[in-house]
């Protein structure tokens, strides 16, 4: 059984040492080491690396899901079992690729064939869940909490950081779409997982930190008005482009059948960012223009243009 461990990177000198570090500390260590470099400009490649790694150099960014694409094609043509995708800013518990191993291997031989990925609990800096795995049935994106009595949550998609991907169940789904770029395509890959009928799992006792050593990418600002508290998302104006062009296209033009349930739950979550800035026009003035471009962008179907 050969695992790959995928490393996407842009701009991550600062971080890029302690995921390397516990990947080679792992008890059971992946086969071989792939980054995908989307054009960093800091020097995170400017260093030397283990005999097992392998560097593929991006002249332009493409993307998260244009990296995991490369990464998925990579870990095929060179006879892969697995595929272990990581952010540079993540790292994995000393034990947990041997967890995730161990709970497939503890599977029944027809469950082993429906596995789409296998992910660890992902804990933020803080130490609290970062972001929950999703059920997609019917469209609704239901939430799934971690804390049961089950050592394993079954779900749709979740963070690809993180992720062990089964390689024969990625030659089923197909490669990711690099048009999605960022946000969103997590769910649009695990929407097509579940329409073949694969199933993912979060294990409990395998942990992934995220965002170690950097700020992380999405945040809350809390702003009080004496006893009244005002929740706010904090993220930087391309992914509020990406995050509102996705959704709102995949709600509208790629799941299906198409009903008018799954493109107003689209459409509710895009306003819903969109309208996180409009109350606060000058502070985030580009944010909102963004969010108003992404939106025509999705509802326009002009998933090829980038920001």
């Amino acid at each position: 059984m050969r695992i790959l461990a995928h490393i996407h990177t842009m701009n991550d000198r600062d971080v890029l040492e302690q995921l390397l570090q516990a990947l080679q500390h792992q008890s059971r260590r992946p086969d071989a080491i792939l980054i995908v470099d989307n054009a960093s400009v800091d020097g995170t490649l400017d260093r030397t690396f283990p005999e097992n790694v392998t560097i593929i150099r991006n002249l332009r960014n493409l993307g998260t899901s244009g990296t995991v694409r490369t990464g998925f094609a990579h870990a095929m043509e060179h006879g892969f079992d697995w595929v272990w995708i990581f952010d540079a800013d993540s790292v994995p518990e000393p034990d947990a690729l041997e967890k995730l191993l161990g709970f497939f291997e503890n599977l029944p031989s027809a469950q082993q064939k429906k596995v789409c990925f296998l992910a660890g609990v992902p804990l933020s800096a803080s130490g609290k869940v970062k972001e929950p795995p999703l059920n997609l049935e019917r469209g609704r994106m239901r939430i799934l909490p971690l804390a049961s009595d089950a050592n394993f949550t079954r779900c749709d998609c979740t963070l690809w950081s993180g992720s062990l991907f089964r390689v024969p169940a990625v030659v089923r789904i197909g490669l990711p779409s690099a048009d999605y770029m960022l946000d969103v395509a997590e769910v649009e890959y695990g929407y097509r997982a579940r329409q073949l009928g694969l199933i993912s799992y979060v294990v409990h006792s395998a942990v992934i930190h995220h965002d170690v050593g950097r700020r992380p990418g999405v945040a809350e600002q809390i702003y009080r008005l004496g006893p009244i508290s005002l929740r706010f998302v904090e993220l930087a104006p391309p992914r509020c482009y990406y995050s509102v062009r996705n959704m709102l296209y995949f709600s509208l033009y790629q799941y299906k059948p198409r009903g008018i349930g799954p493109a107003l739950r689209g459409i509710v979550r895009s306003f819903a960012l969109t309208s996180n800035f409009a109350i606060r026009p000058m502070s985030h003035r580009r944010h909102l223009l963004a969010c108003m471009r992404g939106i025509w962008d999705g509802v326009t179907s002009h998933m090829e243009r980038r920001y």
